[in-house]
């Protein structure tokens, strides 16, 4: 148990970095694309038509399985915290670990499907 987690504090600061980066990239495509304003434009509106949609969803979908390593990683070091001395009950740590874990599957899915896609769809169904 001690030598999984033993060199695992890379994985938030690589969360952390990555999800950075993903936002600044798909905004510096976006705006050099001519896509967005350049001041201040909404996260939504960087990610959504090509190129940057692409690297948008591409990156995000790395985050949502960095942030659930990075859950799974928080569980079990509270659950080897538990052994020793009384940390947190096991219960709140097990729903922590599936509210992270929903979490991080609504960001792959905030990721696959954006925005502009789904209203060009609807407006060629007529469902507006």
């Amino acid at each position: 148990m001690l030598c999984f987690l033993r060199g695992m504090a890379f994985v938030p600061f690589l969360l952390v970095t990555w999800s950075s980066a993903a936002f600044i990239i798909s905004y510096v495509v976006a705006v050099l694309s001519g896509h967005v304003n350049p001041f201040l434009p909404y996260i939504s509106d960087t990610g959504t038509t090509p190129p940057e949609s692409g690297i948008f969803g591409f990156m995000i979908n790395f985050s949502a399985f960095l942030g659930a390593a990075t859950m799974y990683t928080r569980y079990k070091i509270v659950e080897k915290q538990n052994q020793t001395c009384y940390f947190s009950t096991p219960v709140f740590n097990l729903v922590s670990l599936v509210l992270g874990l929903v979490g991080c599957i609504g960001m792959g899915i905030v990721a696959n499907f954006q925005g502009v896609t789904l209203r060009i769809s609807t407006e060629i169904n007529g469902d507006i």
